[in-house]
């Protein structure tokens, strides 16, 4: 079975919808943030502390490969020091890796400055202070039960297969059939009920 090491961390299903950090930590952690960076010649900084949350149902064919619920998590800090900008990020949220991220941040935005030809210069804009923004959801996906997507994505592909594709893998290309095109059209007929 596949697995997805790059997409997060293997997070238990009961703590998916768990609402994370407290506010007033993640305040903490960008003031932390902001400091590091100031202190070490950035003109401007902003921080984004984020969680991430992915939940994949892999299946082929007529059986499932994975089920995977990951997380990832972390701080990305985006600077400008000597008129050129800088990016660093961590997924360890500790203040020690703050502070060591900024000044990441801060030091690549000075090795950008020795090859600029003109340094940015930010428009003027009147700040909106601090800000804390959460997708809205309509509906959660992650309330939805496994079961119901695992049969989706099933009678998906075996409608596609009942129509003479060889082979399915939900978010692949699929090939190996003497003309891809025409399975990419069939897909597109059962997918959009054209079938």
């Amino acid at each position: 079975m596949p697995s997805f090491p790059a997409f997060g961390n293997p997070v238990d299903p009961a703590r998916i919808l768990n609402d994370g950090m407290d506010v007033v930590q993640k305040k903490i952690f960008a003031d932390i943030a902001m400091t590091a960076a100031r202190a070490k010649g950035a003109s401007y900084a902003d921080v984004r502390i984020g969680r991430y949350l992915n939940q994949f149902v892999v299946t082929r064919e007529r059986r499932i490969q994975n089920i995977a619920n990951t997380e990832s998590f972390g701080v990305g800090i985006r600077v400008l020091a000597q008129g050129a900008w800088g990016f660093a990020a961590t997924n360890k949220v500790t203040k020690e890796d703050i502070v060591k991220t900024a000044e990441k941040a801060v030091a690549v935005a000075k090795a950008n400055a020795r090859i600029l030809t003109e340094p940015v210069q930010l428009a003027p804009q009147k700040g909106y202070g601090e800000v804390s923004w959460k997708t809205p959801i309509q509906k959660n996906a992650f309330e939805i039960p496994v079961k119901e997507k695992v049969d989706l994505l099933l009678s998906v592909n075996a409608a596609a297969m009942d129509a003479g594709v060889c082979g399915v893998a939900v978010g692949r290309n699929v090939w190996g059939a003497p003309n891809p095109g025409e399975v990419v059209k069939q897909l597109c007929r059962v997918v959009h009920g054209m079938a």
